[in-house]
């Protein structure tokens, strides 16, 4: 019997190579989600810094005061941008993710395919083998059967006749 090969194992293979890709695409999503989130806390960090800085003085110069306020408006502007782009980030990474699952059921689809393919493939395999073997047995046996008969059709020995084993037992 020939070697097992699934038909679709290049298709199986492509599918495999593309839901490596879409996991690579949703990996890179996610290090931009994180990379937007390192951003804002980073921001929040240092907006806290500069006010706690500010606020530690004994006095703080009117001038000082107008800064931190332009500051405020600014970081805070530049806050809504980075959840804003954190949120866009997130519906694209949700996305790709759902292409991921997707590829996922694709390539499983055909894992189950090649399987139930190479059972059946070993099924016929053992039935062809217990032929085979049944074809052999059948052509020996035969064979074993004229074996039998010869002996039977044979002329017995002096120690087997049973004429003779008597003459044997008189004397």
């Amino acid at each position: 019997m020939q070697r097992f090969q699934f038909r679709l194992e290049r298709v199986l293979e492509w599918y495999r190579k593309k839901l490596r890709v879409e996991e690579g695409r949703l990996a890179a999503c996610l290090v931009l989600v994180h990379t937007a989130e390192l951003k804002i806390a980073l921001l929040q960090a240092e907006r806290s810094a500069i006010e706690s800085h500010l606020l530690e003085r004994a006095t703080i110069p009117a001038a000082d005061l107008l800064n931190l306020a332009r500051y405020r408006l600014r970081a805070r502007q530049e806050e809504i941008e980075l959840a804003e782009e954190r949120r866009r980030l997130l519906i694209s990474a949700a996305e790709q993710r759902a292409r991921v699952q997707q590829a996922q059921q694709r390539v499983k689809l055909f894992e189950k395919m090649r399987e139930r393919r190479l059972t059946e493939y070993t099924a016929e395999e053992a039935r062809e083998l217990e032929n085979v073997a049944a074809d052999a047995y059948l052509a020996r046996w035969p064979r074993r059967r004229s074996t039998t008969s010869q002996a039977i059709t044979l002329e017995p020995s002096d120690q087997e006749r049973p004429d003779a084993a008597a003459t044997t037992k008189s004397a």
